[in-house]
Formats: structure tokens, C-alpha cells, sequence
């Protein structure tokens, strides 16, 4: 096979094989271009359940597991303080406690989030909605833009 011939078929895969505006198999993944399900939703009920499923369960959760490593570990630490394995329970217990409150602060600021993003769709729609009065006359007819006529059979 001659290089041109062999450029010619590899130039041929590859562009049959390309595509810029999303991944191939994009169905089932919503928001990706060609996927079923490209649109753009947001549930108010969804963030709802999410906020309450962190304040209810998932961070008193992490601090109570939290805290019993705390317990548990405090009293290793003691028991082998002369020893340096007491020193190295005493840096993981400090490295322990850093991670929980660094989760903690993630947790509340993902509560944070998700409450924001409730607030400004919400805001957004009570907005948009509040413009269309100026649309529509008080006689209640609507307003007719003047290409309407034209545009009668569409």
C-alpha cells in the first residue's frame, strides 16, 4: 500500500470518528449533546430533599462518626504516650479532625449552594412572570405584533 493511499484511509477513520460538539454515546448522559435528555432542568422539590437530607442526616452523621473516632482514638493516644506510636496517633488525630471539619465546611457550603441555586431559579421565574402583565392591554385582548397578519396560516 503507497503512503498517500494509507493517509487517505487513516484521514477517512479519523474524521468519520470525529465530533467537536459532544463525546459519541452521549445518550443516557443528560445535558450532553446528543443525548435524549440534552435539556436543562432544575427541581425545587429535588434541592428540597437534598437540604433536608443534609441537615437531618448527613452532617450530624459525619459529626458523630467524628466524634467517636475522637474518643477512640484520644484513649489509644494515651495509652501509648511514651511511646512514639502515642506521637503518631496524636498527628493522625490531628489530621482526623482537620478532615472532618474540612467536610463539615464542604457539606455547608453544598447546603449553601443548593439553596442559592432554589432561590435564584426561583427568583428568575417570579421575575419573567411579573413581565408578561406589561404584555397584555387591561381590555385583556393581548398584544398583536403587526407581522401577526402575515404569518396567520403558520
Amino acid at each position: 500500500m503507497a503512503f498517500d493511499d494509507e493517509w487517505a484511509g487513516l484521514r477517512t477513520d479519523a474524521a468519520a470518528r470525529m465530533r467537536l460538539n459532544g463525546v459519541p454515546g452521549g445518550d443516557g448522559v443528560p445535558g450532553l449533546p446528543g443525548s435524549s435528555d440534552a435539556d436543562l432542568k432544575s427541581s425545587a422539590a429535588k434541592k428540597a430533599a437534598a437540604i433536608t437530607a443534609l441537615e437531618q442526616h448527613i452532617q450530624p452523621d459525619v459529626q458523630k462518626a467524628g466524634s467517636s473516632m475522637d474518643e477512640a482514638t484520644e484513649a489509644a493516644a494515651k495509652g501509648f504516650k511514651e511511646w512514639a506510636t502515642g506521637a503518631g496517633i496524636d498527628g493522625a488525630l490531628k489530621g482526623w479532625r482537620a478532615s472532618v471539619k474540612s467536610l463539615q465546611a464542604r457539606l455547608s457550603a453544598e447546603k449553601a449552594g443548593l439553596s442559592g441555586a432554589n432561590r435564584l431559579f426561583q427568583g428568575t421565574d417570579i421575575h419573567t412572570g411579573n413581565q408578561f402583565p406589561l404584555l397584555i392591554p387591561k381590555d385583556g385582548q393581548g398584544v398583536q405584533p403587526p407581522f401577526t397578519s402575515r404569518l396567520s396560516g403558520y
